[in-house]
């Protein structure tokens, strides 16, 4: 993928992530419909994870899902905007009822940089994250540092014909980025063999997105934070000759837009000799997230 399609810095997707906090919980039913299809094929993996990583937890929607496939495993939401959505979700307890406390903990960090020990994470789930990810293959390699050795990551994301109808309109008002973080799925799969994970499997699907308006679409993409953070955007004013291309090329009639899914799943790749960091193997207590992502900030 060219830079001038890849997502700018973590700061600029955090930002854009945290304006989305309240406008994403009614907005997110595309990520529901794909976090559907990714939860029918999480059971073919086959395993119990004892600890689960949900990379890209957003306001933590889908974590009832999980614990409802593994109730005995404790989940560790990671979002760039974790911080403001508990925030949100404070406001609002006094008005939920009184429930056991839910073995969920989120933490707000960068993907590419998990504040997560070496091998303790047995499964790692992440719903539509990449596009938000400037690297995808930095987090491939930390995804399969925190994996157990016989741990598995399964994960969705979008593709390269994702929104190909709005950026085809947008072709011709001006030349500059209108879409970011799509990557084909074979460069997906090169890249988790080179970071560490070992046979990938990926496939792709195309979902059709039917919208009353082209307004109607960018509101639902400003909602979920998918606006335009290419590195290769648009910076400055447009010009009065551009507007009037807009209005002509992106006038407020009905538009279909494509939603290319990816969905892939890959095993850590055995190492040979590995020391185990604890005499049993896998347990990492919560608190050693906290002093990882203190060492982090330290080290900056």
């Amino acid at each position: 993928m060219s830079s001038d399609y890849q997502p700018d810095s973590f700061t600029t997707v955090r930002h854009a992530q945290k304006k989305a906090v309240e406008t994403f919980p009614k907005h997110r039913a595309v990520f529901e419909e794909v976090a559907d299809r990714l939860f029918e094929r999480l059971p073919l993996l086959a395993i119990e994870p004892n600890r689960i990583l949900d990379l890209g937890s957003r306001d933590g929607f889908q974590h009832k899902r999980l614990l409802h496939l593994y109730p005995e495993a404790e989940i560790i939401g990671i979002d760039p905007a974790a911080e403001k959505f508990t925030s949100e979700r404070a406001r609002w307890r006094k008005f939920w009822p009184v429930r056991p406390r839910s073995p969920f903990v989120q933490v707000q960090s960068d993907p590419h940089r998990l504040p997560i020990m070496d091998e303790s994470i047995d499964l790692v789930v992440s719903n539509l994250q990449l596009p938000w990810c400037h690297s995808p293959h930095i987090v491939f390699a930390e995804v399969a540092r925190v994996l157990t050795p016989s741990g598995a990551v399964f994960f969705s994301t979008a593709g390269p014909d994702t929104l190909i109808e709005y950026r085809q309109r947008w072709a011709q008002v001006d030349r500059y980025a209108h879409s970011f973080g799509l990557i084909d799925m074979h460069d997906l799969g090169d890249a988790m063999l080179q970071q560490g994970l070992s046979a990938p499997v990926l496939d792709r699907e195309t979902i059709t997105v039917s919208y009353p308006t082209v307004t109607a679409l960018e509101k639902e993409l400003r909602a979920v934070a998918a606006v335009n953070l290419a590195s290769g955007r648009r910076r400055g004013l447009m010009s009065p000759s551009v507007r009037r291309r807009l209005r002509q090329n992106l006038a407020d009639a009905p538009i279909n837009v494509t939603l290319e899914l990816v969905q892939g799943h890959a095993w850590k790749k055995p190492m040979v000799n590995a020391q185990r960091s604890t005499k049993d193997g896998v347990y990492v207590p919560v608190d050693s997230i906290r002093n990882r992502l203190r060492s982090l900030q330290n080290n900056r």
